[in-house]
């Protein structure tokens, strides 16, 4: 069930990010595309083995499903959010669509929990995820930003 749920996710998400205008060159998509990966490898290791607060699922296949949450589906979405956060012009829009993100992030975790892919200790609360997903829009959009003004630096003359 949670293979079907999140493999058509992530075709979804792969078609509506293939037909929108891209406004991140490819360099920036790579660069993102790592470094949300590097956050999320993080996350789990020290949720995972330091604290024991988070435990992914021994069934391989359900590891597979989660390997495809953390590999496609969290950078597409990271990338649309830096495009729709590229195109919006007013920072009142620009706040919802990023509340409305991590809102569908935190979703997207407890949708895992829900099918099975991962589990949360008794201690964990929903405010760490909430924390977390927080944590890794704005880094990676202060990431985006930095590369945009490294590449205007070096292309300017």
């Amino acid at each position: 069930m949670a293979l079907v749920v999140f493999c058509s996710i992530s075709v979804l998400l792969l078609l509506s990010y293939s037909v929108t205008k891209r406004r991140l060159h490819l360099f920036e998509r790579i660069v993102i595309w790592v470094f949300v990966l590097l956050l999320q490898n993080n996350f789990i290791w020290m949720m995972g083995l330091n604290y024991k607060l988070v435990e992914l699922s021994h069934h391989w296949l359900q590891f597979l499903v989660y390997d495809s949450i953390r590999s496609i589906i969290v950078p597409i979405c990271m990338m649309l959010y830096l495009e729709l956060h590229e195109y919006l012009d007013r920072k009142r829009t620009k706040g919802l669509i990023g509340v409305l993100f991590i809102m569908g992030f935190v979703g997207i975790e407890y949708l895992a929990e829900w099918l099975g892919v991962l589990s949360h200790s008794g201690n964990w609360s929903v405010w760490y995820s909430v924390a977390n997903w927080v944590f890794n829009v704005l880094l990676t959009l202060l990431v985006f930003k930095r590369i945009r003004f490294m590449a205007r630096k070096e292309v300017t003359i």
